[in-house]
Protein backbone atom coordinates (compact mmCIF):
# COMPACT_ATOMS: atom_id res chain seq x y z
CA UNK A 1 0.00 0.00 0.00
CA UNK A 2 1.00 3.26 -1.02
CA UNK A 3 0.49 6.18 1.23
CA UNK A 4 1.17 9.94 0.67
CA UNK A 5 0.85 12.50 2.28
CA UNK A 6 0.43 16.04 1.00
CA UNK A 7 -0.61 19.83 2.88
CA UNK A 8 -1.90 22.79 0.76
CA UNK A 9 -0.18 25.99 1.37
CA UNK A 10 -2.59 28.95 0.19
CA UNK A 11 -0.76 32.50 1.10
CA UNK A 12 -1.89 35.70 -0.75
CA UNK A 13 1.39 37.36 -1.57
CA UNK A 14 2.71 34.00 -2.78
CA UNK A 15 -0.45 33.50 -5.20
CA UNK A 16 -0.49 36.97 -6.18
CA UNK A 17 3.47 36.54 -7.07
CA UNK A 18 2.71 33.78 -9.34
CA UNK A 19 -0.40 35.41 -11.19
CA UNK A 20 2.13 38.14 -11.83
CA UNK A 21 4.79 35.96 -13.25
CA UNK A 22 2.36 34.14 -15.71
CA UNK A 23 1.60 37.65 -16.78
CA UNK A 24 4.88 38.50 -17.00
CA UNK A 25 5.89 35.47 -18.72
CA UNK A 26 7.06 35.91 -22.60
CA UNK A 27 4.98 33.68 -25.20
CA UNK A 28 6.24 29.70 -24.84
CA UNK A 29 8.21 31.01 -21.35
CA UNK A 30 8.10 28.33 -18.63
CA UNK A 31 7.34 28.32 -15.17
CA UNK A 32 8.18 24.75 -14.14
CA UNK A 33 11.65 26.15 -13.44
CA UNK A 34 9.87 28.81 -10.89
CA UNK A 35 8.24 25.31 -9.65
CA UNK A 36 10.73 23.33 -8.73
CA UNK A 37 12.81 25.89 -7.32
CA UNK A 38 9.61 27.07 -5.04
CA UNK A 39 9.96 23.29 -4.26
CA UNK A 40 13.25 23.01 -2.90
CA UNK A 41 12.70 25.83 -0.71
CA UNK A 42 9.12 24.23 0.53
CA UNK A 43 11.69 20.79 1.15
CA UNK A 44 14.27 22.16 2.69
CA UNK A 45 12.67 24.26 5.22
CA UNK A 46 10.13 20.87 6.17
CA UNK A 47 13.90 19.03 6.15
CA UNK A 48 14.99 21.95 8.41
CA UNK A 49 12.27 21.45 11.19
CA UNK A 50 13.57 18.30 12.43
CA UNK A 51 16.85 20.08 13.67
CA UNK A 52 14.48 22.87 15.04
CA UNK A 53 12.18 20.59 15.99
CA UNK A 54 9.49 22.92 15.92
CA UNK A 55 6.18 23.41 13.05
CA UNK A 56 6.19 25.94 10.65
CA UNK A 57 4.06 28.51 12.67
CA UNK A 58 7.16 28.23 14.98
CA UNK A 59 5.97 26.82 17.84
CA UNK A 60 7.82 23.85 19.32
CA UNK A 61 7.04 19.66 19.00
CA UNK A 62 6.55 18.27 22.34
CA UNK A 63 9.30 15.99 23.27
CA UNK A 64 8.67 12.26 22.40
CA UNK A 65 9.52 9.76 25.23
CA UNK A 66 12.50 8.68 23.80
CA UNK A 67 14.26 12.31 23.35
CA UNK A 68 13.15 12.71 27.43
CA UNK A 69 14.05 9.79 28.56
CA UNK A 70 17.26 8.76 26.35
CA UNK A 71 18.34 12.11 24.87
CA UNK A 72 18.47 13.07 21.23
CA UNK A 73 15.85 14.79 18.93
CA UNK A 74 11.96 13.87 18.22
CA UNK A 75 11.11 11.98 15.02
CA UNK A 76 14.98 12.02 14.61
CA UNK A 77 15.79 8.22 15.53
CA UNK A 78 16.44 6.66 11.83
CA UNK A 79 16.01 10.02 10.13
CA UNK A 80 13.73 7.91 7.49
CA UNK A 81 10.81 10.91 7.46
CA UNK A 82 13.00 13.78 7.28
CA UNK A 83 15.14 11.69 4.10
CA UNK A 84 11.60 10.87 2.63
CA UNK A 85 10.65 14.50 2.11
CA UNK A 86 10.50 15.19 -1.83
CA UNK A 87 8.43 17.79 -3.92
CA UNK A 88 7.20 17.35 -7.61
CA UNK A 89 6.59 20.00 -9.71
CA UNK A 90 5.23 20.72 -13.16
CA UNK A 91 3.92 23.47 -15.44
CA UNK A 92 1.09 24.76 -13.25
CA UNK A 93 1.85 23.68 -9.49
CA UNK A 94 4.58 21.87 -7.26
CA UNK A 95 3.64 19.24 -4.19
CA UNK A 96 6.40 18.41 -1.38
CA UNK A 97 4.80 15.63 0.64
CA UNK A 98 6.20 12.10 1.61
CA UNK A 99 5.45 8.50 1.09
CA UNK A 100 6.45 7.58 4.81
CA UNK A 101 3.09 5.37 5.98
CA UNK A 102 2.96 7.24 9.91
CA UNK A 103 3.51 10.42 8.35
CA UNK A 104 0.35 11.16 8.77
CA UNK A 105 -0.24 10.48 12.55
CA UNK A 106 3.36 12.71 13.12
CA UNK A 107 1.91 16.07 11.09
CA UNK A 108 -1.55 16.16 12.30
CA UNK A 109 -1.34 13.79 15.60
CA UNK A 110 -3.97 10.99 16.51
CA UNK A 111 -4.96 8.46 18.25
CA UNK A 112 -3.50 4.93 17.69
CA UNK A 113 -5.27 1.33 18.29
CA UNK A 114 -4.61 -1.94 18.73
CA UNK A 115 -5.65 -4.47 15.92
CA UNK A 116 -4.19 -7.67 15.82
CA UNK A 117 -4.21 -8.32 19.94
CA UNK A 118 -5.48 -6.48 22.87
CA UNK A 119 -2.44 -4.18 22.91
CA UNK A 120 0.00 -2.20 21.40
CA UNK A 121 3.26 -3.28 22.33
CA UNK A 122 5.80 -0.07 22.50
CA UNK A 123 9.39 -0.38 22.86
CA UNK A 124 10.98 1.85 25.43
CA UNK A 125 14.24 0.36 25.36
CA UNK A 126 17.12 0.17 22.71
CA UNK A 127 17.40 -2.86 22.54
CA UNK A 128 13.46 -3.18 22.09
CA UNK A 129 13.38 -1.16 19.37
CA UNK A 130 16.46 -2.26 17.21
CA UNK A 131 14.37 -6.52 18.20
CA UNK A 132 11.08 -4.40 16.46
CA UNK A 133 8.73 -6.74 18.08
CA UNK A 134 8.27 -8.38 21.13
CA UNK A 135 8.26 -11.91 19.32
CA UNK A 136 11.64 -11.12 18.41
CA UNK A 137 12.50 -11.19 22.04
CA UNK A 138 13.50 -14.44 24.41
CA UNK A 139 12.04 -14.46 27.97
CA UNK A 140 9.26 -11.51 28.10
CA UNK A 141 6.77 -12.10 30.55
CA UNK A 142 3.93 -9.49 31.07
CA UNK A 143 3.86 -7.77 34.56
CA UNK A 144 1.75 -4.74 36.08
CA UNK A 145 3.09 -2.12 37.88
CA UNK A 146 1.38 -0.81 41.03
CA UNK A 147 -0.19 1.89 38.73
CA UNK A 148 -1.71 -0.62 36.55
CA UNK A 149 0.43 -0.46 33.80
CA UNK A 150 0.79 -3.58 31.57
CA UNK A 151 4.71 -4.52 30.58
CA UNK A 152 6.69 -6.43 28.75
CA UNK A 153 9.66 -7.59 31.37
CA UNK A 154 12.70 -9.92 30.86
CA UNK A 155 12.38 -12.84 33.41
CA UNK A 156 16.11 -12.68 33.85
CA UNK A 157 16.89 -9.27 34.43
CA UNK A 158 14.12 -7.45 35.07
CA UNK A 159 14.09 -5.18 32.45
CA UNK A 160 11.04 -3.50 31.00
CA UNK A 161 10.84 -3.57 27.26
CA UNK A 162 7.62 -2.77 26.47
CA UNK A 163 4.73 -0.78 27.85
CA UNK A 164 1.45 -2.77 26.69
CA UNK A 165 -1.34 -0.27 25.89
CA UNK A 166 -5.06 -0.53 24.18
CA UNK A 167 -4.35 3.00 22.37
CA UNK A 168 -1.69 5.84 22.30
CA UNK A 169 -2.60 10.07 21.44
CA UNK A 170 0.12 11.48 19.45
CA UNK A 171 0.46 15.08 19.55
CA UNK A 172 0.90 16.79 16.38
CA UNK A 173 4.00 17.87 15.63
CA UNK A 174 3.96 19.78 11.61
CA UNK A 175 6.51 19.54 9.59
CA UNK A 176 5.21 19.86 5.77
CA UNK A 177 4.17 23.54 5.83
CA UNK A 178 5.63 27.28 5.30
CA UNK A 179 7.51 29.04 7.94
CA UNK A 180 7.16 33.18 7.77
CA UNK A 181 11.03 32.46 6.77
CA UNK A 182 9.67 29.74 4.20
CA UNK A 183 7.50 32.17 3.00
CA UNK A 184 9.90 35.01 2.40
CA UNK A 185 12.02 32.65 0.39
CA UNK A 186 9.09 31.81 -1.56
CA UNK A 187 8.76 35.42 -2.62
CA UNK A 188 12.53 35.87 -3.29
CA UNK A 189 12.27 33.37 -5.57
CA UNK A 190 9.31 34.75 -7.54
CA UNK A 191 11.12 38.32 -7.36
CA UNK A 192 13.68 36.91 -9.18
CA UNK A 193 12.18 35.00 -11.68
CA UNK A 194 9.81 38.22 -12.67
CA UNK A 195 12.87 40.02 -13.03
CA UNK A 196 14.25 37.45 -15.82
CA UNK A 197 11.02 37.14 -17.18
CA UNK A 198 11.79 41.26 -17.61
CA UNK A 199 14.88 41.02 -19.12
CA UNK A 200 13.67 38.46 -21.71
CA UNK A 201 10.73 40.88 -22.84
Amino acid sequence: MVAELRVKIENGEVKAGLQRLANEMPAGGRMQPTFEQLGRVLKTGAQLRFRSTTGPDGKAWEKSWRAREEGGQTLSLHGQLRKSITYRASESSVEVGTNVVYAAIHQFGGTIRAKKGPFLAIPITREARTAGSPRAMPNLAVVQSLKGQFMLVDSKTGTAHFLLKKQVTMPARPFLGASDGDRKELLRVLQTHIEGAWRRT
